[in-house]
């Protein structure tokens, strides 16, 4: 036996710290959490577990991609690119967890687990109906509620065409 025990490696002064924060996002993009994990004595590879419980392989790369960052002083921030593929697969409340135990004492030291809620901003869109007379021109607006940034653009179809950008049309998107 070496000496090190559990008890001493969860004494304060004597652990890693680590952070890990739930986030709110779109479903429509690829998403990254990180895991900050600050008092290293070494690097320490950081270990994802997906909602299923299962560990995240780096094989996986249809559905995330794993980066392990760089090892600074005592510090290191590992991400968990999460793909529009899974996002769409996952349910709002999704907890994803990095794992992690000391390198250099690793048989006696426990596992570093934080988790993480992903959860999905719900949109809604509303369209205003209003009554025209046949011939004239009509507004037709778009509300759309529950995000946080500005939207890039806003497509206008009809029967499935997109009429945004139709030149020679009569529409006029503003």
């Amino acid at each position: 036996s070496s000496g090190i025990n559990a008890e001493w490696l969860l004494r304060p002064g004597n652990v890693f710290e680590v952070t890990l924060e739930d986030r709110t996002v779109v479903p429509a993009t690829d998403q990254a959490i990180t895991c900050s994990v600050s008092g290293l004595s070494q690097n320490t590879p950081v270990t994802w577990i997906g909602p299923d419980d299962n560990e995240i392989s780096e094989s996986d790369t249809n559905n995330y991609e794993i980066n392990q960052g760089s090892f600074i002083f005592t510090n290191k921030a590992a991400t968990l690119t999460i793909k529009t593929a899974k996002i769409s697969s996952l349910s709002s409340g999704a907890v994803f967890k990095c794992k992690l135990r000391s390198s250099l004492y690793s048989t006696h030291s426990p596992d570093v687990v934080k988790e993480m809620e992903l959860s999905f901003f719900t949109l809604g869109v509303q369209a205003i109906n209003k009554e025209v007379e046949s011939g004239t021109d009509a507004t037709i607006s778009c509300v759309i509620t529950g995000i946080t940034d500005d939207l890039d653009s806003v497509i206008w179809r009809k029967s499935g065409t997109d009429v945004t950008t139709l030149s020679g049309s009569n529409y006029v998107v503003s």
